[in-house]
């Protein structure tokens, strides 16, 4: 859990795909279109850090509460986090949410992605075929974080800068979660009514707490009462030095040079 950006821009069909195993599934580009999440930024750049090996579990959950009380979970989600002390990262995650796949009853493809920033590339591993799709990986300076493009300004956020929330910051010193001591920060965002259509203010409260030894959030949460509340987290946090054999794609695997966007499918073809 780094400074990564998680998006939640899952496409259903993928999952239906996988329930009738009688199509071909894909995922292009090789920034993989189910989830992000906080270790490396996504894309060809990556803020490395090094001296502080560690593997952990990383949970996200996200619950929307309906007026009637009704709570609806619309992701939950763990994946595998590991880095070494060079910086090298890996990570596992499920080809699409867990939750979507244990209700359909299927068994869903895992995504590794390899991160080196010593050799500079990354590996997309797709494990049913066996592929190791390399891309070149560019490293900032250390210490600087890797900034994503700026996206594009649509009319509605245009409109909706004229009002600006108020936004206020607190720090909330520091506590202890699986292992780790975390400093605490909140921020919250207040939307004034009218810059939403909305009739009444809109409050979201985002919660970081940061692990100062491991450079990264052992636990985030978010309080939008648009979307719902999202909580991230490491878990069996391991700071011992992982096998180097995981940084590296297997000997068996078949390495493709990407130049540009790929694509990786399974299941089998239509008739």
């Amino acid at each position: 859990m780094q400074s990564r950006y998680r998006f939640l821009t899952f496409v259903p069909l993928a999952m239906a795909a996988f329930a009738q195993d009688s199509v071909t599934t894909s995922l292009s580009g090789g920034v993989f279109s189910g989830f992000a999440h906080f270790g490396a930024v996504r894309a060809e750049h990556v803020m490395t850090v090094t001296g502080a090996p560690y593997s952990a579990e990383e949970t996200f959950t996200l619950v929307q509460t309906l007026v009637d009380g009704t709570q609806i979970t619309r992701a939950s989600t763990t994946e595998k986090v590991f880095r070494d002390s060079a910086g090298r990262l890996r990570i596992e995650r499920t080809a699409v949410p867990g939750h979507l796949a244990r209700k359909q009853g299927v068994e869903v493809p895992v995504i590794v992605e390899l991160t080196d920033p010593v050799e500079h590339v990354r590996y997309t591993l797709d494990t049913v075929n066996k592929v190791a799709h390399k891309q070149p990986l560019t490293v900032p300076a250390r210490g600087q974080a890797a900034r994503p493009p700026a996206p594009a300004v649509t009319k509605a956020e245009q409109a909706e800068t004229r009002e600006r929330p108020a936004v206020t910051h607190e720090d909330l010193g520091k506590q202890t979660v699986e292992g780790l001591v975390l400093e605490g920060k909140r921020i919250t965002m207040v939307f004034p009514a009218g810059s939403q259509d909305n009739d009444r203010p809109i409050t979201v409260v985002t919660e970081t707490w940061m692990s100062p030894e491991l450079k990264v959030p052992g636990l985030v949460t978010n309080n939008d009462p648009r979307s719902g509340e999202s909580t991230t987290k490491l878990i069996n946090v391991n700071r011992s030095e992982p096998d180097p054999s995981l940084f590296q794609p297997p000997a068996d695997y078949t390495v493709i040079e990407e130049t540009g966007d790929f694509t990786m499918k399974w299941g089998r073809e239509k008739q």
